[in-house]
């Protein structure tokens, strides 16, 4: 990769799947094609699924090789295995820079430098991109031992609520602060993939999306007790849509096949291009714990669709000020009246959300995203960051 030309950057991803951090990654690779030339390494390699392949094909009509990791899972020594294959990636391609999505990319990242490092292997700027507000929240100690590693990488957080995350991560664990001039904020861009306006206003159910992965974090367990307190505080009928996959899928199905809700539930995989098909639903539920940026929340309201979330940080600098449709995490009363108050009579609410959309273009669009990424790229190869390769992060 490395040589004359356009810098060579490599992107290291969880997968071709289902994520906000993968999608920015392509959209670095599409919008700054010109300036860089982008390779991938996904760690679990590409998603049999229609997301997976879609992505696949996306960065192959783009000319961008991607590299495979690992089939193996963490407890039958898939980080090493894929750390070692991007280790050899490295010696052989020899990027200009390396940017690392999320966790899982971070901990390799951090095993493959380490290797690299006992080998004489090279050692290219880093960037990370912070992708949520909460960190590591099952492997704390290994997190903290990845931290370490990567003190000397530069940190792009997707809003001012994933950087405080990172610095109170590592503030717990007694890891030194991050100078200023190596953390950045860059917003996610929000587009849509199809039409801006909501269907015409109907006398028949009022659709309700759910579209996420069933963990804890998206609220996916709150779900059945949201539901089911919204329909008894309105009497008009409603459909569900609940898209995703995850640990609660099971609990999902059970529920959806026993519960006595009258507002019929429908469950299904997780769906391509799902911005482009956000105007076909009255509302959007999402009762988020945590997100490093509402992404699902800001397309809705480009797509004139209405959201009903939580408030907590990285929702909050998506959505306009005095925004009426939160409610505490885990709330599910309030969720459920702020709900019932959609279905009942959806029309204001899509004013609301049409009414946000100047707003959501100017403040999160591709242009803006890419500015800033340009930067921050134009500053580490430049070397005017200090201590981004891994010779530094070998004394951290």
């Amino acid at each position: 990769m490395r040589g004359a030309g356009r810098p060579a950057v490599l992107h290291v991803v969880t997968h071709l799947d289902l994520g906000g951090a993968e999608e920015v990654a392509i959209s670095l690779a599409g919008g700054l094609g010109g300036e860089y030339r982008a390779e991938f390494f996904a760690v679990y390699g590409v998603a049999d699924t229609e997301i997976g392949r879609g992505m696949a094909s996306r960065l192959a009509a783009l000319g961008v090789p991607v590299h495979g990791g690992t089939r193996l899972d963490v407890k039958r020594g898939g980080l090493l295995h894929a750390a070692v294959k991007l280790a050899l990636l490295l010696r052989r391609t020899r990027p200009d820079l390396v940017h690392l999505h999320t966790d899982i990319p971070e901990a390799v990242y951090a095993l493959a430098a380490r290797l690299n490092s006992w080998l004489g292997g090279p050692s290219p700027a880093a960037v990370r991109t912070i992708h949520n507000t909460t960190l590591w929240p099952v492997w704390q100690r290994v997190g903290a031992w990845v931290e370490r590693q990567l003190t000397p990488v530069s940190a792009v957080a997707v809003s001012q609520a994933a950087l405080e995350g990172l610095r109170d991560f590592r503030a717990r664990h007694a890891l030194p602060a991050l100078p200023r001039d190596r953390c950045h904020v860059v917003h996610n861009a929000v587009t849509l993939a199809g039409p801006r306006e909501p269907r015409a206003p109907s006398s028949g159910p009022v659709r309700v999306l759910f579209a996420a992965r069933l963990e804890p974090q998206k609220g996916a367990d709150l779900l059945p007790a949201i539901l089911e307190r919204a329909a008894a505080l309105t009497s008009r009928d409603a459909e569900v849509t609940v898209l995703g996959e995850g640990s609660l899928g099971s609990l999902l199905r059970d529920w959806a096949q026993t519960t006595s809700l009258r507002w019929p539930v429908t469950l299904g995989p997780p769906r391509a291009g799902l911005s482009g098909v956000l105007a076909d639903f009255d509302v959007v539920l999402m009762p988020s714990r945590f997100e490093g940026f509402g992404l699902l929340a800001g397309e809705a309201l480009l797509a004139g669709t209405p959201v009903v979330t939580t408030d907590v940080a990285g929702l909050r600098e998506v959505l306009p000020a005095e925004y009426p449709l939160l409610a505490p995490p885990e709330d599910t009363g309030a969720l459920a009246r702020h709900l019932a108050a959609v279905v009942d009579d959806p029309e204001p609410f899509r004013e609301l959300a049409r009414g946000a959309r100047g707003e959501i273009e100017r403040r999160f669009g591709l242009p803006g995203m890419l500015e800033g990424y340009r930067g921050v790229y134009r500053d580490l190869l430049r070397g005017d960051l200090k201590g981004v390769s891994h010779e530094r992060a070998r004394g951290a």
